[in-house]
């Protein structure tokens, strides 16, 4: 029962900037169905601050990617105020709509935020009038070509920027990075068909560069490109913010691939290290690189920091087993490793990796070994669920868990 006195509609009396941050945090397309609800509240979608154009999350995104260009355009014809975050994520290849959308962005020097991914097809490059969004502070990009004019001196307030599968040079990169002096936040994906040019700086050079760095996220191959040149037994004691580190794809089948990861992993003491192993069931891992780990001097390793890692796609690979164990018995703050076992893994590989890790020995104490493995479950029949139907995936997680005494091992 409403309280007397009291009206009903009590959100349009919130102060404008209130209501464009609710607005803000609903699905777009629930935000502009709101200016039907009276005449003040036509305008107040007018004035979203953040813009997000999201089509992956619609199972119907094959049809409505046709029509979003002309949505976004009537949108931003229509929009008063500042836009400070805009994102926009295609399941479609390049095309030349982007280019009128970062054209008429780019006329206004409010944009703090942007997003731009394609799923699939050819690299969009990006479109000159990109470059001059000099305000930016977060910049995510994916499947792009990053080619800016000889003026670009890079975007001197961005603190967090993401490139996944980037086509960009060496040369564009450090130029980016040298005149980022606020970056905090960098991730870094792709292979050799993205990082391009003759990478032949090193992590020493990079980090340089960066003195505010908190978290850093790298592919194997990028990973490898900085580790061509020297690289300190401990980074400089400047770097100081820098507590998290994330690897994707790292192939420890490979010699070259498991040296570049294991430099990096050992010169930076961060807090929490998340690591996702690449699965290469089809390539033979070599003699060299099952022995690397043993044949390394790892005698001045201390990893004081580390409280935390996380590996992911985890197989019983000597070498992803002797990377555990230098782990295990180099981290004397450790409380935490938590290993997810790749789905291939049978149960004899899985008992047999439980059995191992219960032998490792241990800088601290308190480490806690968490093994999860999701299993596949079998759904009970259901009458209304015909033949000609998928049922959905049904999956449960299956954990070991090591506790801080060796012989605590427990099914959780």
């Amino acid at each position: 029962m409403e309280a007397q006195g009291l009206p009903l509609d009590r959100i349009s009396s919130f102060p404008p900037n209130i209501i464009h941050t609710i607005l803000t945090r609903m699905p777009l397309r629930d935000a502009f169905r709101t200016s039907i609800l009276s005449h003040n509240w036509r305008y107040h979608c007018r004035n979203i601050p953040k813009l997000r154009f999201d089509v992956f999350q619609d199972p119907r995104h094959q049809t409505l990617a046709a029509k979003l260009f002309h949505v976004i355009f009537s949108i931003l014809l229509l929009h008063q105020g500042p836009i400070l975050a805009f994102s926009l994520a295609l399941p479609l290849t390049s095309c030349w709509e982007i280019d009128q959308i970062i054209l008429h962005l780019s006329r206004d020097a409010t944009l703090k935020e942007f997003t731009l991914r394609f799923q699939t097809g050819e690299a969009h490059k990006l479109l000159s009038a990109f470059f001059k969004l000099q305000e930016l502070t977060v910049l995510n990009l994916f499947n792009c070509v990053f080619r800016p004019p000889v003026t670009f001196t890079g975007f001197t307030k961005l603190v967090k920027f993401s490139f996944h599968y980037v086509i960009i040079t060496a040369e564009v990169f450090l130029t980016l990075i040298s005149n980022c002096p606020l970056l905090k936040d960098f991730s870094l994906i792709g292979n050799e068909k993205h990082l391009l040019g003759c990478w032949d700086s090193n992590f020493l050079e990079l980090f340089e560069y960066l003195p505010l760095l908190t978290h850093m996220c790298m592919s194997w191959y990028p990973i490898k490109c900085f580790c061509t040149g020297f690289i300190p037994q401990k980074l400089p004691t400047s770097l100081v913010h820098l507590k998290r580190l994330d690897l994707r794809g790292q192939r420890f089948g490979i010699e070259d691939d498991l040296l570049s990861t294991l430099s990096l992993v050992t010169s930076c003491d961060v807090e929490i290290i998340e690591m996702e192993m690449e699965n290469q069931p089809t390539v033979a891992m070599s003699q060299a690189a099952m022995n690397l780990i043993d044949q390394q001097d790892y005698s001045y390793v201390i990893l004081d920091h580390l409280r935390v890692i996380k590996i992911t796609n985890f197989s019983h690979m000597k070498t992803g087993m002797d990377f555990v164990k230098l782990i295990l018995a180099k981290s004397p703050m450790l409380k935490k490793v938590d290993i997810h076992i790749h789905q291939q893994v049978d149960i004899h590989g899985e008992l047999k990796i439980v059995k191992e890790l219960i032998q490792y020995p241990r800088a601290s104490a308190k480490a806690e070994i968490i093994i999860n493995k999701e299993q596949p479950l079998c759904p009970k029949a259901d009458p209304w669920v015909t033949h000609m139907q998928v049922p959905p995936k049904v999956t449960h997680m299956q954990t070991w868990v090591i506790g801080q005494s060796q012989n605590a091992v427990r099914r959780a």
